[in-house]
Formats: structure tokens, sequence, C-alpha cells
């Protein structure tokens, strides 16, 4: 996929702040597990239902949903798209410099994003400021909706019925930064600026709580984010309820490039992490130093097309008669041959 590449940790992360791991579970009446199949850097299109395998808790087990590059009358695909607006920080961020594209964005663009004669594609537009969250449009394929809501993007506090306003909470084993993990007093051995970080992590894990988890639609979640928050919260918490919703997470590393020396090399570890999210979920990671319109367009083709070159395997789960427990999905490709599987794992309660 163009202008996506898969994010390998680097010796930044043996550095990470010991936490105790968050988990997030998902209660769905429908599972579905997106994954890639790749060869020679290109993506295999031409998979047959029996060219994989569904495990549950390490069993094969039957599916009910295929949904294939190939699949006539293929499900929804819904791009998820949140925007990190937080309050301009001298020197480190300024949402204004980075999100260029507001002023440029044009309704022929958003319609190359919508039009599709291969799936039926819609968009969600969010931005997050502060310990605030803000849905400026719920799923979409309104052209001129979908570049209302990006235009919008940068303003402060919105109101209804222009957005819908969702407050932000901290997971339960996490805290501010500012309150160290064994003493009340101030720290921000965290990172630099720490103090007037917005809660991106949480914003990330709200959009995902947002979503209606019963629908059969795939979806695709794109964050447009440096990855710093003023939480402990960490992008693998993000992470761990993605995997359990079956969501891949496509991270845009933003502000970076010009703001970030040897004398601040926490700030660089952080971005690390959250570009990290791609790889871990299924997803790919881009970086960029501002997004202008051109720009923005690029990175939503690319997912788009991403999108539409996935697999989605699905079932809905027999009624339990007992208490609902944890199950441990995965795809196996029968055949080494077809390719090299990226994704396809995923928690769920059923």
């Amino acid at each position: 996929m163009p202008g996506f590449l898969p994010v390998a940790l680097t010796a930044l992360l043996a550095q990470q702040v010991p936490q105790e791991p968050v988990t997030f579970h998902s209660e769905t009446q429908l599972v579905m597990l997106p994954f890639h199949v790749a060869q020679d850097g290109n993506h295999v299109t031409n998979l047959k239902s029996g060219d994989v395998i569904l495990l549950e808790d390490g069993k094969p087990r039957q599916f009910t949903i295929f949904d294939s590059p190939e699949t006539q009358g293929r499900m929804p695909l819904e791009l998820v798209l949140l925007f990190d607006t937080n309050s301009k920080i001298d020197y480190f961020w300024d949402p204004k410099d980075v999100f260029r594209f507001v002023s440029q964005w044009d309704d022929d663009m958003s319609k190359a994003i919508v039009d599709s004669h291969l799936a039926d594609i819609r968009i969600s537009v969010y931005h997050c400021a502060g310990q605030m969250l803000y849905r400026m449009t719920s799923a979409t394929k309104d052209p001129r909706e979908f570049g209302n809501a990006l235009r919008r993007v940068l303003t402060r506090e919105p109101k209804e019925p222009d957005s819908v306003p969702i407050p932000l909470s901290l997971p339960t084993t996490r805290s501010r930064v500012g309150l160290g993990p064994f003493t009340n007093e101030y720290v921000t051995s965290y990172f630099y600026s720490a103090e007037l970080r917005g809660w991106p992590m949480e914003a990330g894990i709200g959009v995902l709580n947002d979503l209606a988890s019963s629908e059969k639609v795939s979806r695709l979640f794109v964050m447009f984010s440096e990855g710093i928050g003023a939480t402990t919260t960490i992008p693998e918490d993000l992470g761990n309820h993605a995997l359990d919703l079956g969501i891949p997470v496509y991270p845009v590393v933003t502000n970076y490039q010009d703001h970030i020396s040897d004398a601040w090399p926490r700030n660089l570890f952080r971005m690390h992490e959250f570009a990290s999210l791609g790889q871990m979920t299924g997803g790919r990671s881009v970086e960029h130093s501002s997004i202008d319109a051109k720009a923005l367009l690029r990175i939503l083709q690319a997912v788009k097309s991403d999108g539409l070159s996935q697999y989605v395997v699905g079932f809905v789960p027999e009624s339990a008669t007992g208490k609902p427990k944890e199950h441990k999905l995965e795809i196996r490709l029968t055949s080494k041959s077809s390719g090299t599987l990226e994704g396809g794992m995923r928690r769920a309660i059923y």
C-alpha cells in the first residue's frame, strides 16, 4: 500500500516505563476478523473460503461470513477518522500548522474517497482536544457532509447539532501524568510538556466505544496524532481494545520531524509507541510533519485501497447456556504458498 509501511519497534521501546497491562473486552452478536494476505509485496485478492481456517481457542470452527476483494456485493467499508487537535504548545505543537487541509479541502476530494464501485464506502469523523472527544459526523456516504466535518475539525468546543461531545475517562489502572505511580509529587519524566497535552489514547478508546459493534460493516480506524498524552495510558491500551473489536488501526504520526532532538528523546519514544499500533492491530503507519489537502487525500485513498483488498471472516456465536467467556480467534491459511497473513487475530466474549 503506497505511503504506508509497517513500523518495527526500535531500541527506544526498551526504555518503556513498566505499567500494569490494561485489558478491554467486547461482547457482540456478530464476530468478524479482518486480515490481508500479501505475496511479493502485493496483496493477494483471489483466495476462496476454503483457503482459510478459523481457529477458536486453537480448534477449527465454522464461519458464515467470507468477504473478499472479489465478493459480489461486499459488506460496507467504513473509514473512521480521529484528529488530535489539542491546543497549541509553543515550539512542539500547533494543530493549525499540522492540519493544513482544513482550509483547502473541497467536496470533489470527498467524492473521490466516498465513490467506489467495489463497496459501499462510509466515513465517520471525530476530533479530540483536552479531555473531550467530539463526533463531527457519524458514518456518512454524503461527500458534502464528510467535507464539512473535515473543515470543522479545528473548531474549539463545537456545539450540537454540528457535533456530539463525548466526555473521556481514564482506564482504571492509569493516571494523569504529573502524578507518579508511587508518589503524589508532580513529575514530568514521561515526556516534555506533559501537563499541556490532551488525552489522545483515551479519545481513541472513546471512538471505538462509540461505534455500533453489531453492524455488519468492515472498519478501519485512522488516527492522526503525535500519540503523546497527559496520562500514563499507553498506545497498547488502545491497541488491545481495537483487537477485541477486530478493527485495524492506522496511526498517522504527525509533527515530529522538526521538534525532536537528543535533548528530548522521550517524545520520539512515545511517537514510536503510537506508530507501532499499526503492526499490533493489522493496520499500517505513516509519518507526516504536517498534512495538507493533497497529503490527506493520498492517505485516505491508500487506507481505502487497503480496506478494499482485505478479507473478513465472521460468524454469529451460538447462544451461550452459561456465563459468556473470552475466546481467542485466529485465521490460518491452508497453504503457505498462498502468501503471508497480516492481521486475522482477536479476542471476543460470547
